[in-house]
């Protein structure tokens, strides 16, 4: 009697994506970093894959455009999901105990995978002023921004380089200027109003009222507020856990050598590394440079956002 073939080894299913995104300098690095504490998820950026729909939206969009048919535009629809998950399924790649890869692109809201969770990080929109000015005062270059701003950014940039330690509440420099403070906040502040139309900063444990969702809006989503996670770790990252379906008490706990401790585990609350991306991860930072005229252009720029999420002056 012949020997029985042996069965082909069973195929490992493929990793369930997931996203975290929200505005730049809230926090995604962050919590991408404690989502990876989780030995079943793995979570990296930027990949920024909103770039694809992009290409599909101008693609399907027009009527007289063959793509904007059916069949056509949900079969390029579904080219670009699988797309996404083949490349996030390279993030489990000799894993083998992983079973979700996330990208944590700081994007807007909006569903890219149909079914996929989403968690969106929300920050203080005074904090983010701060942080992204300063991020891009490291790293940042001029031609990323409208022409109006470029030679003071370009002449700030400069003295922040050649002297990080002398920009101060008594010396604010490119926080001391009008023009950008009122441009970055007004673009903050567009960002997360729009996303909120899609469900950020909406769900009960985020503290307001939710307004109905578009059609681009996550089918499961869950909003991490910074200052609660800096404030109570631990129980944030159960939310976190529990949210995208793994045990929490399988991960390890946050510390200081992962970047994932409050402050990345600075001792010292007042301390900050102005050329690291970790600059210093604190909340409430904007008050050292609120001067009466900060506090008026981020009052006039962003006070409507900030009012609707819940932060008071």
């Amino acid at each position: 009697m012949p020997d029985t073939p042996p069965h082909p080894p069973a195929t490992p299913p493929s990793p369930e994506p997931f996203f975290l995104c929200g505005f730049g300098k809230s926090g995604t690095n962050r919590v991408g970093n404690l989502l990876n504490l989780h030995p079943e998820i793995r979570c990296d950026g930027e990949w920024h894959f909103q770039h694809f729909f992009r290409a599909w939206d101008e693609f399907s969009k027009y009527p007289w455009q063959l793509g904007s048919r059916q069949p056509a535009r949900a079969i390029a629809r579904a080219g670009v999901e699988r797309l996404i998950g083949d490349c996030l399924a390279t993030l489990a790649e000799g894993r083998p105990g992983v079973r979700l890869v996330g990208d944590r692109s700081p994007r807007p809201l909006r569903e890219l995978v149909r079914g996929s969770k989403t968690i969106y990080v929300l920050r203080d929109g005074r904090d983010v002023v701060v942080s992204y000015t300063f991020h891009h005062l490291r790293a940042g270059e001029a031609h990323h921004f409208p022409k109006h701003l470029r030679e003071s950014f370009t002449r700030h940039q400069r003295a922040f380089r050649a002297d990080p330690g002398a920009m101060s509440p008594q010396h604010p420099g490119l926080l001391g200027d009008e023009a950008w403070v009122r441009e970055t906040a007004r673009f903050w502040a567009g960002r997360v109003l729009e996303d909120r139309t899609r469900g950020a900063g909406t769900d009960p444990d985020a503290g307001s009222d939710s307004p109905a969702a578009g059609s681009d809006s996550p089918a499961a989503l869950l909003t991490i507020r910074y200052e609660r996670l800096h404030a109570d770790v631990a129980a944030e990252c159960r939310r976190m856990y529990t949210f995208l379906g793994v045990d929490p008490a399988r991960a390890t706990p946050p510390d200081q050598s992962r970047r994932t401790a409050p402050g990345f585990g600075k001792t010292d609350p007042a301390s900050e590394n102005r050329k690291s991306l970790y600059r210093k991860g604190a909340v409430g930072d904007w008050k050292r440079f609120a001067t009466p005229e900060f506090t008026r252009w981020l009052q006039e720029e962003a006070g409507e956002a900030l009012e609707q999420l819940g932060y008071r002056w």
